[in-house]
């Protein structure tokens, strides 16, 4: 087992430094994520997308928007570099995603899934994940920020506070922002958001929205909209369906063009009436 574990390590820091092909990685022109042809589907299933093409520009936040099974979460997978596309290409700053290396690619691009971890720990060492160095008054700054600082200082031992397995038990909201207040520390150029809000409830919804958009301030966005009130304030809006982008534009434009997407908004601002 030691064997195998020191393997890993002297393997993995091979890797960060010339990446799969034993050469020096090359350095990236600039933050614009462009995905080309973009095809993928598992070993032992059929193909979930079919040719997607789609830019973000350095700075632009695109919301993905269409029914379950659509591809959203695939798609975005695909982006953040967790699954290779078997065939296409994805590009960050003209290089493809997987000669990036883990070190660059991971501290670029952050992917946030409504299914975060809380790592064992205080809340101080939860937060330091991403920034290792960053000081007391860095963090509180930044919970202040994301609209945590209230009910971080109520906890018992404030940043002091053992949270994760066996420790102060935190809301799924709660947990939301500590992720989120990650991603500020981090300071990625892209940050990748799939169903991030949704597991807030109704009471929490807006206020985590409120607490994702700061986060994304300044960054580049690729958010996985569960909630259309999330995907109207966006630059711009995808519709996929069958894995495929069938309707693309803004709130506005879309909702103009009566299309899929106007059709949805009409139904979601209905329900919420």
């Amino acid at each position: 087992s030691l064997s195998r574990i020191a393997g890993l390590i002297e393997e993995c820091e091979e890797y960060e430094k010339t990446g799969t092909t034993g050469q020096e990685l090359p350095q990236p022109t600039g933050r614009e994520v462009v995905a080309r042809g973009v095809r993928f589907g598992y070993e032992s299933g059929p193909e979930i997308l079919h040719g997607v093409d789609l830019t973000i520009a350095d700075g632009e936040h695109v919301a993905l928007v269409g029914a379950s099974g659509a591809g959203k979460t695939t798609f975005a997978s695909v982006v953040a570099g967790v699954h290779p596309p078997t065939a296409g290409s994805v590009t960050f700053g003209g290089v493809p995603i997987d000669r990036l290396g883990d070190d660059r690619r991971t501290r670029e691009i952050a992917l946030l899934t409504q299914e975060v971890h809380v790592f064992s720990g205080s809340v101080r060492d939860d937060l330091r994940m991403a920034a290792p160095e960053a000081s007391d008054e860095r963090l509180s700054a930044v919970l202040e920020r994301i609209g945590a600082a209230g009910w971080v200082s109520r906890l018992p031992d404030g940043l002091d506070t053992e949270v994760g397995s066996g420790g102060h038990v935190l809301t799924p909201m709660q947990e939301q922002q500590l992720a989120l207040a990650r991603v500020i520390l981090l300071d990625p150029a892209l940050v990748i958001l799939d169903e991030a809000t949704a597991d807030a409830g109704s009471a929490g919804a807006d206020e985590l929205e409120r607490s994702a958009e700061e986060a994304l301030r300044g960054r580049s966005a690729l958010i996985v909209a569960h909630r259309l009130s999330h995907a109207a304030t966006a630059d711009r809006i995808v519709i996929m369906d069958d894995g495929r982008i069938v309707e693309e534009g803004s709130h506005d434009e879309l909702v103009r063009r009566g299309g899929r997407y106007a059709r949805l908004w009409e139904a979601w601002s209905r329900g919420r009436s």
